[in-house]
């Protein structure tokens, strides 16, 4: 069974509604935030640093498996778009995210994805 209407009735006043609130907004932040979580390594240090406060570049290049520059893209990316931030601490560069909001948004999305079953 498909999951369509089976005729087409327009509700205007519910597209009034939404495509208003639509009108103006500058969806571009929403779309950087889901290419934040749109890559498995970044999901990774997502994860990583809900769990620990703050890690530093190489802790993360080992938990991705991955090299210190391939980790440090990554990072770099989260920083631009205002998910983490750094601190250097001598020869050490330390990652965290950058405040509670950030964190709260993060592990109600790892929650939400622990009790969705997705279906490929």
């Amino acid at each position: 069974m498909t999951e369509v209407c089976q005729t087409t009735i327009i509700h205007p006043e519910k597209v009034d509604v939404v495509k208003n609130k639509l009108e103006n907004k500058d969806l571009s932040n929403l779309l950087v935030l889901g290419k934040c979580f749109s890559d498995p390594s970044r999901i990774k240090i997502f994860y990583a640093l809900e769990t620990f406060k703050e890690m530093c570049v190489c802790d993360l290049a080992e938990i991705l498996d991955a090299s210190i520059a391939t980790t440090s893209h990554h990072l770099r990316y989260l920083k631009k778009h205002g998910m983490t931030k750094s601190r250097k601490d001598g020869k050490m560069v330390y990652y965290s995210l950058v405040n509670e909001d950030v964190l709260s948004a993060i592990r109600a999305f790892l929650r939400l994805s622990e009790n969705l079953s997705v279906k490929s």
